[in-house]
């Protein structure tokens, strides 16, 4: 990202309040070597490859800094170990000082072994401070925005991503969590590179409920290529939301990655709810799974009784599951009761053609 080529001052009113988490690392150290070049610094070239590799070079009045930036999440500190990169860093290139900056914070540890070692940090209380000194004469960005408002008047864009969830049981996934499967479609013939933020979920009594974490390894920022379609996973401790996964809307933040970042929040109803019990004895890829789904979505939820039914079984499966996981007995009991029943009521919904799975 070429950050001489667009207004600042609107990317950084749009980036600052998610701590630019939905650029790279690459653009972020694009950004510092901005920072630099106005503060005075002349850049240098550094070595591109290896374990001094993303470090920045500068001088300035026969002073040479090398930099290193680390684009982290807020809720991630610094550890000793980059301190220690800093210090290899200095001493390769026979720098003056040696500098790391980041949009998190340090550890403690970390902190007394930088003072020590004559390291300087910038947590982002020190980066916010001098961007706000360098791009907002010294104001901070709201109180900027407040006297300059039309730095943000920008005609609004729709986003064209479709947004689909569901509560789902994922193999794999303790009982201490519910799973929301995330599906989006990019309908459009344009390829997209968008960042996720984790979902919020406010459920019908409109409490406001964040996901504690994504699935590791699932999508979380790339690209979405035009009439292409992702599939995702966010986590929900059961002990934040309860005995079982709520319905109500989610809303899910996603930043595109555009010459000037843009935001979306895209909106969705819940669909359906996890199967405990038949995904803790068999699998979600598992014919059994499939059919009582089927069974849950296409004839229980079309009746009162069975809407009833449905919140019976969300109410006690999940205590079900839990006790299973942690007493041998009641794993063995729930396990051969369920491989004795499920088989002949599966084939009885076949024979009366409830089903054509």
């Amino acid at each position: 990202m070429d950050f001489h080529q667009q207004d600042i001052r609107r990317f950084l009113l749009e980036s600052i309040p998610s701590r630019f988490s939905h650029i790279t690392a690459w653009d972020f150290e694009s950004l510092v070597r901005y920072l630099l070049e106005v503060d005075g610094y002349e850049l240098q070239p550094a070595v591109p490859t290896g374990d001094l590799a993303n470090k920045i070079l500068a001088s300035k009045e026969d002073a040479l800094l090398v930099v290193q930036p680390l684009r982290m999440d807020q809720d991630v500190p610094v550890e000793e170990g980059e301190i220690r990169k800093a210090i290899h860093s200095r001493s390769f290139y026979k720098a003056d000082q040696s500098w790391i900056i980041t949009t998190s914070s340090f550890t403690p540890a970390a902190k007394q072994f930088a003072e020590e070692t004559e390291i300087e940090l910038w947590d982002w209380d020190a980066l916010y401070e001098a961007l706000c000194q360098s791009f907002f004469d010294g104001k901070s960005h709201e109180e900027f925005l407040a006297v300059h408002p039309l730095y943000m008047a920008t005609e609004e864009r729709e986003c064209e991503l479709k947004l689909k969830v569901k509560w789902q049981a994922t193999e794999g996934i303790g009982p201490e969590w519910f799973n929301l499967g995330i599906t989006i479609a990019n309908p459009t013939e344009r390829n997209m590179y968008i960042h996720l933020e984790l979902p919020a979920l406010i459920d019908s009594k409109r409490n406001q409920v964040m996901a504690d974490q994504w699935i590791e390894g699932d999508f979380v920022a790339g690209m979405i290529y035009g009439g292409a379609t992702i599939k995702t996973n966010a986590l929900y401790s059961v002990a934040k939301l309860g005995d079982r996964p709520p319905g109500g809307r989610v809303v899910l933040t996603c930043h595109e990655r555009v010459q000037v970042p843009l935001t979306y929040n895209l909106h969705a109803r819940l669909q359906g709810q996890a199967c405990f019990i038949i995904t803790y004895c068999y699998s979600t890829l598992s014919p059994e799974y499939r059919a009582m789904i089927a069974f849950r979505d296409e004839i229980l939820s079309k009746t009162f009784a069975g809407r009833t039914f449905i919140q019976v079984y969300y109410f006690i499966s999940p205590h079900l599951v839990r006790w299973a996981s942690h007493n041998s007995y009641i794993d063995a009991c729930v396990r051969r009761v369920t491989a004795y029943i499920l088989p002949f009521f599966i084939k009885r919904l076949h024979r009366r053609k409830f089903l054509n799975l």
